[in-house]
């Protein structure tokens, strides 16, 4: 214990650093700094490939639970009495637009539009919209309630 403590103190000091601490006042309010003209306008228009799309749109879409990983870890909660949508099938919430392709959902609200790809398919369990997507052997499974507490209801695209 003694040779332990005489090592320790022994041991060669490393240079002294000048730790000087220094002060400044300002009237500003503190935050991130403040650039007009790098901040989204509601005229920002967004697109691309989203898997995450309805997540995105809580104004529509709740998204109330999501499992990632293996087919089998993914689909654990997977509701037993979910139906499929058919291709061809559009569902509106508040302003936004849901359409059901074969293998991919289009959602659009305003001028924005993210698409949802492939491996989508999508399912009706009650309330509840479930969006299954698979990409590169892994699953994604999303549970999302609808604005308003509504029942999911979707109608032919004409």
């Amino acid at each position: 214990m003694i040779a332990a403590l005489l090592v320790i103190t022994n041991l060669p000091r490393g240079q002294h650093r000048d730790v000087t601490v220094h002060y400044s006042s300002s009237t500003a309010t503190p935050g991130p700094a403040q650039n007009p003209d790098a901040l989204p306008t509601p005229e920002t228009v967004f697109g691309g490939n989203a898997p995450w799309a309805l997540a995105a749109l809580p104004e529509c879409f709740h998204q109330d639970s999501r499992r990632s990983g293996t087919p089998a870890f993914a689909r654990v909660h997977f509701p037993a009495n979910a139906v499929p949508v058919s291709p061809g099938m559009r569902l509106r919430v508040a302003d936004c637009t849901l359409d059901v392709e074969a293998r991919t959902g289009i959602v659009v609200r305003g001028d924005n539009r993210l698409v949802i790809p492939a491996l989508a398919r999508f399912f009706i369990a009650g309330r509840t919209l479930v969006l299954d997507h698979i990409e590169a052997g892994r699953e994604d499974v999303r549970t999302y309630s609808l604005h308003g507490e509504t029942t999911p209801t979707f109608n032919r695209i004409k």
